[in-house]
């Protein structure tokens, strides 16, 4: 038996329960949902849908706490189980954890100023937050703290000054960017003091092999000692060997651009477990770019390729972290500025 096709405005749960004859089709909504039957040049993208935060990319002016709404969040991590974590902003200034398929958020925990990135230990449950402008990070359900002894700034081995994004190796330490000193240091678990890995030693900024610029994201490659670290406002991809404090450039350094071969402010920077291929969230550019390994330019798989803003669901504006999944099939994107997170579908 033939079912019935539904007529403009009904209530539809398949793409093709509506009037054909009419032109029409189950509109999809930008969470992925059906919705009703509507002319079919209105469908949303199939690849791309809002995981959390505002679908039409409208921030709330209000600046509520509501907790279906983001407020220019930061960073975004997935767990195994497909809760999502995010760092939201100012006036929440608070981690919200996202079950599965849930628009509604729980807060977890709170601080006085804007989380900047964040990482939940699969194994152990650990979950670890930098704090941008309280310098420190912190790790969650023990409060520890790196550095222990509190929130005063300096460029000096045992305080951290705007930290932002974070890696660990595999004997526990990590390696954190100092936006603020320009320079990325190694903690050991329990340490007191960091050890220098890159960067000034002096908390200078500069654009030399051997200089940073305010680092941000941050890449280990354990398997060939090397340290990828995103040079912000050198508009580059450094590589440093460890134990080598000069650097080679592996991404942009052409200065501010949206050339292919340019990068403009990237912060977060991801390694392909499939191909060593950087993932690089190119935050002025407005675009996800991937960069093979050894080439000499990035292709756009997601945003804009010439670095235009925008609110649709196939745009961003200035997105700041991205997370893939272990068989990289999916992206998410912290698209801050449009306050929610998105999820590209790549292949």
């Amino acid at each position: 038996m033939c079912s019935l096709q539904l007529f403009p405005n009904a209530t539809c749960n398949k793409i093709d329960a509506c009037r054909t004859d009419l032109n029409l089709s189950c509109a999809i909504d930008c969470y992925g949902k059906f919705t009703q039957c509507s002319p079919g040049s209105t469908t949303a993208q199939p690849n791309v849908t809002t995981a959390v935060g505002s679908c039409n990319g409208l921030c709330n002016q209000v600046l509520s706490r509501n907790l279906t709404t983001l407020h220019y969040q930061g960073g975004i991590f997935a767990h195994n189980n497909g809760t999502l974590y995010v760092a939201d902003g100012t006036p929440t200034n608070t981690v919200f954890v996202f079950e599965p398929n849930q628009q509604i958020g729980r807060p977890l925990m709170t601080f006085a100023d804007w989380p900047t990135y964040i990482y939940v230990d699969n194994t152990t449950s650990n979950i670890y937050v930098t704090i941008l402008n309280l310098n420190f990070l912190k790790i969650w359900p023990s409060n520890a703290t790196i550095p222990p002894s509190g929130i005063t700034a300096s460029c000096t081995l045992n305080k951290l000054n705007g930290p932002t994004n974070f890696v660990f190796d595999s004997l526990g330490n990590i390696y954190i960017s100092s936006y603020s000193c320009h320079w990325v240091t190694k903690w050991a678990p329990n340490a007191t003091t960091g050890t220098h890995i890159a960067g000034s030693t002096t908390g200078t900024a500069g654009s030399t092999n051997q200089l940073l610029n305010l680092p941000y994201g941050l890449v280990l490659d354990e398997s060939y000692s090397a340290l990828y670290v995103s040079d912000r406002n050198n508009h580059r991809i450094q590589k440093f060997t460890l134990g080598n404090s000069i650097a080679i450039t592996v991404a942009g350094g052409y200065g501010a651009g949206s050339a292919s071969n340019q990068l403009n402010r990237p912060t977060t920077i991801i390694m392909s477990q499939i191909d060593a291929a950087l993932y690089i969230c190119d935050s002025y550019n407005n675009r996800i770019q991937k960069w093979a390994m050894g080439a000499s330019f990035g292709i756009t798989i997601a945003g804009s390729a010439n670095g235009m803003a925008g609110n649709t669901l196939n745009l961003f504006n200035t997105p700041y972290d991205i997370w893939i999944d272990s068989d990289e099939t999916y992206l998410l994107i912290s698209d801050t500025y449009n306050c929610r997170v998105q999820r590209y579908a790549l292949r």
